[in-house]
């Protein structure tokens, strides 16, 4: 019988006692158990980590709570080549978001595409393709820096007065021109065809469009581009599209088609370009008068102080597109072009000296105070002169500032008798590059009143003054396109040549001996 003085515990741990040696020997077996058994049912449970570490050593594993995506490379789209006429423009690279997997198989990225306007409907040009001129990495003379760019904006417009509705005006106007394109590159089809080509295609590049880096634009402008070229290249650098200077306009067409040529190369660098905008330029240079001006038909010979009429040959309408021609060539930045032009730009300001009228600051056709018409404003040159020397002096003085205040004593109607938009393209560059209150004074008219006479097809309508050969008041032909040539690169000044220092005007010239 079990003994009553002794407690449970003692009853229990009596037999343990007596078979200690077997106890001992259960519990080191079942611990051994549990230890080979752990060992090898753990790496089933536990799993390895997902990644490997391939950066920096120093970061800390511990701290990735997600496993970074797999490469993209396999799983990117193919470059789009479904628009083989138009090369898209340059775009930032897109941010590549993979979708939080472990699943590779299922990872997604989403690539945004470039949209790529079709080239012009309607037309068949045979040089539909572009090439890509690496124009998106051509870095512009600060003269030219303000360029949208594409139509991409970067403010400049804003900063000096630009308004949404222009920019949408100007939008307007170059879809307008792209649909009167023909189909050789040119606009019109008369003896203008030079001058107008030139001022359609200074519009589009007035607004950063350039071949294969237009989304919109690019083939416009490259059939244009290739238009000069080809005329130049058939004619030793000649522009004129007539068979060489014998018509008395041409001086205008091949002066504005070389404006547009080099600009082209200017924010292009294409090598095609070089021999002709060289070859262009030198004829304008070779052309200039004993007194510093051009004249009709690159005429070179001597005044006839007889004469009935024209006994001056020099043009300040005709000098002033060489003028503008010339800066365009010389921020080209070709080697020796700045030796050839500066010479020339300097002479051309002592024909402007000489048609100049110190009394009121109002520069004449052919000689002082003999502008036709001044009523009507018919052949005002005013900002003619006094955007030249704006150019090429950098600052104002007395003379100008006395043709600033001739420029601002009418107020402007599209529909009035003095309406003149040839003398408003010069006047809107000119205030434009003074600045302060000449500018003030003109943005402050000119900007709303074009927008507002727009018709609904991007073109302006006619005019109510009397412009050249007709071209203000007619409703059809080239005077849709001398219009809206004229009105668009009106509106792009807020941008095309930001306003000139001394520092960088054209009369800073790094020739020796000037």
């Amino acid at each position: 019988m079990p003994d009553p003085q002794k407690s449970t515990f003692d009853r229990f741990l009596r037999p343990i006692l007596a078979s200690r040696f077997l106890t001992i020997s259960a519990l080191i077996h079942l611990l051994l158990v549990f230890l080979i058994g752990g060992a090898v049912l753990f790496p089933r449970y536990a799993e390895p980590p997902d990644f490997q570490s391939t950066g920096d050593s120093s970061v800390s594993t511990d701290t990735m709570s997600e496993p970074p995506p797999p490469a993209p490379s396999a799983n990117l789209p193919p470059t789009s080549t479904a628009n083989s006429t138009s090369a898209p423009p340059p775009m930032a690279a897109p941010a590549l978001v993979a979708m939080s997997t472990l699943n590779p198989t299922a990872t997604s990225f989403s690539v945004p595409m470039p949209v790529v306007a079709p080239p012009t409907i309607g037309k068949d040009f045979s040089a539909a393709a572009p090439a890509d001129t690496g124009a998106s990495n051509v870095q512009l003379p600060g003269a030219m820096s303000g360029r949208p760019g594409g139509g991409g904006g970067n403010g400049t417009g804003e900063k000096y007065g630009e308004t949404p509705p222009a920019e949408q005006a100007v939008l307007r106007a170059l879809r307008w021109l792209q649909s009167q394109q023909q189909t050789d590159g040119t606009w019109s089809d008369g003896h203008w065809k030079a001058g107008f080509t030139g001022l359609a295609l200074l519009c589009f590049l007035g607004h950063g469009e350039t071949p294969g880096h237009s989304a919109e634009f690019s083939v416009v402008v490259t059939n244009a581009i290739n238009a000069l070229v080809a005329e130049g290249t058939a004619h030793q650098g000649c522009l004129s599209f007539d068979n060489g200077f014998g018509n008395t306009d041409t001086a205008y067409g091949h002066a504005i088609a070389t404006y547009a040529l080099c600009e082209a190369y200017t924010m292009t660098k294409d090598a095609r370009l070089e021999p002709i905008v060289r070859q262009a330029v030198d004829i304008i240079c070779k052309a200039q008068r004993s007194d510093g001006g051009w004249a009709y038909s690159y005429n070179t010979g001597p005044d006839d102080p007889k004469a009935k009429r024209d006994p001056i040959k020099s043009d300040t309408s005709v000098s002033g597109w060489q003028i503008q021609a010339l800066k365009a060539a010389h921020l080209t930045g070709l080697p020796g072009m700045e030796d050839e032009v500066h010479p020339v730009l300097m002479k051309s300001m002592q024909n402007l000296n000489r048609v100049l009228n110190p009394q009121d600051g109002t520069y004449g056709y052919r000689k002082a105070g003999d502008s036709w018409d001044k009523s009507k404003r018919v052949h005002y040159l005013t900002g003619v002169g006094v955007l030249a020397k704006m150019f090429f002096y950098g600052r104002i003085d007395r003379e100008m500032r006395a043709g600033f205040k001739d420029i601002m004593s009418t107020d402007l109607s599209y529909t009035a008798p003095t309406c003149s938009l040839y003398a408003w393209y010069y006047d809107t560059q000119a205030c434009f590059q003074a600045q302060g209150s000449e500018w003030e004074w003109w943005n402050s008219r000119f900007q709303n009143l074009l927008i507002s006479q727009q018709s609904g097809d991007g073109s302006w309508p006619p005019c109510g003054g009397s412009e050249p050969s007709g071209w203000g008041q007619n409703p059809s032909g080239e005077g849709p396109i001398y219009r809206t040539t004229l009105c668009c690169l009106m509106l792009e000044v807020f941008y095309r040549y930001l306003p000139t220092t001394q520092e960088d005007s054209l009369s800073n010239s790094n020739v020796e001996g000037l």
